[in-house]
């Protein structure tokens, strides 16, 4: 990235997940990082046919960097705004409050993500599953509402029940995670799921159903390297009888 990366470039990261820009401000302290959250539900069917269900919306604002300016900072998001917005296909619209926006994905993108991925269930039959949405979604759900509090960013009392019910129950759509694992690709379980965890139990928050969450996406990761011969274990014994 270094040789592209110009003194007035503006990095725009849209991609999942908590404390993403930090690399970017030890990297590039003085450039201006833009966050974009994308809410969307697509799934590539099969290789090079992608189905998207809804139309997606993406929300543009400035990660807060202490050392720049500001309005400079406002400035470069709400001209990206305008750029991505200007075919009129798409819904981009200015977002003031990253943090806040970024927390309230997270109820469902660190919670019925990585649950769909370990079930291998979609969310409309993670929802048929008997016990599976107040046993294992709706208390993850608490344990980041309960993180994002903690950090300063408080969610509408509904925000549960919006992100469990946001997807009509017959699209049947695969999380992100679940497509992944279903590729046998890697799962973006660090930035996700990681990052929340580790804030919300810093300042206190029991986070107990995250925690196992975040262990099963562990070992499911390193399954995956396993398979790519990226972690070799000992060759089997020889436990036959004599």
């Amino acid at each position: 990235m270094l040789p592209a990366v110009a003194n007035e470039t503006v990095i725009v990261l849209i991609q999942n997940g908590l404390n993403i820009e930090r690399p970017m401000f030890a990297a590039f302290p003085a450039n201006v990082v833009l966050s974009g959250v994308s809410m969307i539900g697509a799934s590539e069917s099969r290789p090079g046919e992608v189905e998207q269900g809804f139309n997606d919306i993406l929300y543009i604002g400035p990660f807060r960097n202490p050392s720049l300016d500001a309005e400079k900072e406002r400035s470069a998001a709400q001209t990206f705004v305008k750029i991505y917005g200007a075919g009129g296909k798409t819904q981009c619209k200015y977002n003031a409050d990253v943090g806040w926006t970024r927390w309230r994905k997270l109820v469902y993108n660190a919670c019925l993500n990585p649950i769909c991925a370990i079930t291998d269930l979609d969310t409309g039959r993670i929802r048929l599953a008997e016990g599976a949405v107040e046993g294992l979604v709706r208390p993850a759900m608490k344990e980041i509402i309960a993180a994002g509090q903690a950090s300063g960013y408080h969610l509408p009392p509904t925000i549960a029940d919006d992100m469990i019910n946001m997807d009509p129950l017959d699209l049947y759509l695969p999380p992100s995670m679940l497509q992944d694992l279903r590729k046998d690709n890697y799962i973006e379980y660090e930035t996700i799921l990681g990052e929340p965890l580790r804030e919300g139990e810093k300042l206190g928050v029991p986070m107990p159903t995250l925690r196992v969450l975040y262990h099963l996406c562990q070992a499911i990761q390193w399954k995956n390297k396993e398979a790519r011969g990226l972690v070799s274990v000992p060759p089997r014994g020889d436990f036959t009888a004599s």
